[in-house]
């Protein structure tokens, strides 16, 4: 803008350059009112591009935060489920039974004892026992309500996942679906199965838990497990 005028008066029409400071000064006075407003308006536009990329860096670093938190949380979390899982291995190692084979008090143990209790149960099945006289035999067989004790161990995991991985804590279903899984593959399988055989017949509030536990359920379901198996 200064060139052209500089062309079209000092060039073209031959003014000569002023050497009046006063003209000088409403020459400056001039300019100075034409750029000022648009470095003002050029000073908002970088200072609100300079907000913008303030803000998407907050939303990173908040974002960042939020999945550090995450891991930390989910760390924290694994840490107790395998310990849980290694106190129901301990537990289970722990199992013993005493029960009547021909007139005479047997001991069995561990995945043993489950076997003893299995086929006892299919066969009072077989000859058409209902549901009570299966819980009959089960409370004279564990006496000491071990059962029970490894019954809820097992549900403490399975409703840790649920309150520890919630929505609200920023994890999903299929992060719970992962660690259900976690739980049935580190339970020994003689284990699971009297897990299963406990929520098909006895009423605790750990088996009312677990048979009303859908998501848990679908994942027993893709392993071919259920409360049904008896």
């Amino acid at each position: 803008m200064l060139f052209s005028y500089f062309a079209q008066f000092y060039l073209n029409l031959h003014y000569p350059v002023s050497d009046d400071p006063e003209q000088w000064g409403q020459l400056g006075d001039y300019i100075g009112g034409i750029l000022n407003p648009l470095l003002s308006f050029v000073s908002i536009v970088l200072l609100i591009r300079s907000l913008s990329i303030q803000v998407e860096a907050n939303k990173e670093l908040k974002a960042e935060v939020e999945a550090s938190r995450k891991t930390e949380r989910l760390r924290s979390f694994e840490m107790q489920l395998f310990n849980m899982l290694d106190s129901q291995k301990s537990y289970f190692d722990s199992f013993r039974l005493s029960i009547d084979v021909d007139g005479t008090l047997a001991r069995f143990s561990g995945g043993e004892a489950v076997i003893k209790i299995e086929d006892d149960v299919e066969q009072l099945r077989r000859s058409g026992a209902d549901v009570g006289l299966v819980v009959e035999y089960l409370e004279r067989a564990d006496s000491t309500d071990q059962i029970y004790g490894l019954t809820r161990t097992f549900y403490n995991m399975v409703r840790i996942v649920d309150e520890k991985l919630s929505d609200s804590n920023g994890f999903c279903e299929e992060d719970r679906r992962s660690h259900y899984l976690t739980i049935i593959n580190f339970t020994d399988f003689s284990l699971l199965r009297l897990i299963m055989m406990s929520a098909q017949f006895l009423d605790f509030a750990s088996t009312s838990y677990l048979r009303s536990n859908s998501a848990f359920n679908s994942v027993l379901g893709s392993v071919e497990l259920s409360y049904d198996l008896y």
